[in-house]
């Protein structure tokens, strides 16, 4: 019966236990371990958490244990010519005065401390000793992936990250440890490819190699500094890119002090629907290299510019090409610039034609920041100024016939003109107007005009009489006015 309730016990015991113990006591994700070139590691990368809300698996927060290269101070009270500043040599000891050589590989800073003060207790009865680490050992890292200058980076004792006017400094000699985001600065910042949420962090504990995960957008939002994971001598960080691009998120990882920056302005190809296609070097003085600035620099859009559906094609640091599908008609309606996609050095962006547009469409988009500064409208005939006439987008009739010097009143047949329009696909529309220079803007008698449009202002009937008579007593001489030749009938 003792037997029997023992097992009883057990059992009841062993199935209740809580399953949030078992998930505390699960071992980390280990991975294959990678060849040495930046492709494998990136294609051996941990495959995303599919829970964003999940806290990542971040590494045990250890004390700073000494190895060669770390400089200590130790500081023995009331002997002043005991201590002092020492390095620890290639197997891991230090050396003082009294005490001799001392093994100090892997203890950490208060181990030290209490190990120097037994040793001293030989000689004092209570030995005071302070330990300070004053320079930590160098750190060989590397970074690969979606930043801008990856490869291997030697991180200095105490190596402290500073960015000033623009460029990465590196101040020595202080005991701060850096960190992963020192690294980022380091190496350039991050590419507009970046996933912040899934950047990971390969080390060598116990003789394997294990990933840990660390969601930098986490840092980003909610102040996570442990997220910012202290850099250990031989880690990588591994930089993936980002499937699925939110242009929301790109003003936040730009102000951030690791986020995304731009070591050169980018060099982009814009083809398509566009007044000037060709390559372009995209500023960032004024702000991020952003697509519309592109745009703008190649001329604007022309008329049938289908904004709905621009591709940006981009090549990533995995040398896999990423389609990027952009709807800036979204922009102009919501006035979110965050839906402006910020570009990257070789992005190639394709503009297509669409297969109509309403005119309210038309004009709208001849006011966006990217359409053409200008138009060219051309007004010819009974004017007092004709010929080609440059005028701002979303001019209307009534505007270029009064930029053109207006009518002619002695000759011009103010009633009605013709509108002659070449269509993006060759064809040419031809449209009389009745014109009223009061109304206002309307597509039945003063529309919007488009560029390379033709005015054409007709003579009055009496004026084209006139040139008729004027044409066949030209041989007779032109002493002979209009007048005259009425009289002749009299």
């Amino acid at each position: 019966m003792v037997k029997m309730s023992l097992t009883k016990i057990a059992f009841i015991f062993i199935f209740n236990v809580s399953p949030l113990f078992v998930i505390s006591i699960s071992k980390p994700v280990q991975a294959q371990t990678p060849s040495s070139s930046s492709d494998s590691l990136l294609h051996n990368a941990l495959p995303p958490l599919k829970p964003t809300s999940q806290r990542s698996i971040l590494p045990e927060n250890k004390a700073y244990t000494l190895d060669t290269g770390d400089v200590i101070q130790v500081t023995v009270f009331g002997l002043p010519d005991q201590g002092g500043v020492a390095q620890v040599f290639n197997d891991g000891t230090v050396t003082f005065p009294l005490i001799g050589t001392v093994n100090v590989r892997g203890k950490t800073i208060m181990e030290v401390n209490d190990l120097l003060a037994s040793l001293y207790s030989r000689y004092l009865k209570r030995p005071s000793i302070t330990v300070i680490l004053q320079q930590p050992r160098p750190l060989e890292v590397a970074i690969v992936g979606e930043v801008n200058v990856p490869g291997n980076y030697n991180l200095s004792g105490g190596t402290q990250i500073q960015q000033k006017e623009g460029q990465t400094q590196i101040a020595s000699n202080t005991p701060s440890l850096p960190k992963v985001s020192d690294l980022f600065t380091l190496a350039g910042g991050l590419t507009v490819s970046a996933d912040v949420r899934q950047i990971q962090l390969k080390r060598r504990e116990k003789g394997k190699e294990v990933f840990y995960v660390l969601d930098f957008w986490q840092l980003l939002q909610e102040g996570d500094l442990a997220q910012d994971v202290k850099l250990k001598d031989g880690d990588v960080i591994i930089v993936p890119k980002k499937d699925v691009i939110d242009p929301n998120e790109y003003r936040q990882l730009a102000d951030a002090t690791f986020g995304i920056k731009y070591v050169e302005p980018p060099n982009v190809t814009i083809v398509g629907e566009v007044n000037r296609p060709g390559s372009y070097t995209v500023p960032i003085e004024q702000g991020l290299p952003r697509l519309t600035t592109a745009i703008q620099q190649s001329g604007g859009i022309r008329e049938l510019a289908d904004i709905r559906n621009i591709v940006i094609s981009r090549t990533t640091r995995d040398a896999k090409q990423q389609k990027i599908e952009v709807n800036l008609w979204e922009m102009l309606e919501s006035g979110d610039i965050n839906r402006d996609v910020l570009l990257r050095d070789g992005d190639t962006i394709f503009i297509p034609t669409a297969k109509e547009l309403e005119p309210s469409e038309a004009q709208r988009l001849a006011s966006a920041n990217f359409a053409p500064d200008e138009i060219v409208v051309n007004v010819v005939g009974s004017v007092r100024n004709p010929g080609s006439t440059v005028l701002k987008p979303n001019t209307s009739l009534n505007n270029a016939i009064l930029a053109a010097g207006g009518f002619d009143e002695r000759r011009a047949d103010s009633s009605t003109v013709e509108l002659i329009r070449v269509n993006p696909n060759g064809t040419v529309t031809k449209r009389n107007i009745p014109v009223n220079l009061a109304a206002e803007v309307n597509e039945q008698t003063n529309p919007i005009l488009k560029n390379n449009d033709v005015i054409v202002i007709n003579r009055s009937a009496i004026a084209a009489f006139g040139d008729s008579v004027e044409s066949v007593l030209g041989p007779i001489g032109r002493s002979f006015s209009l007048l005259g030749f009425f009289n002749i009938f009299q």
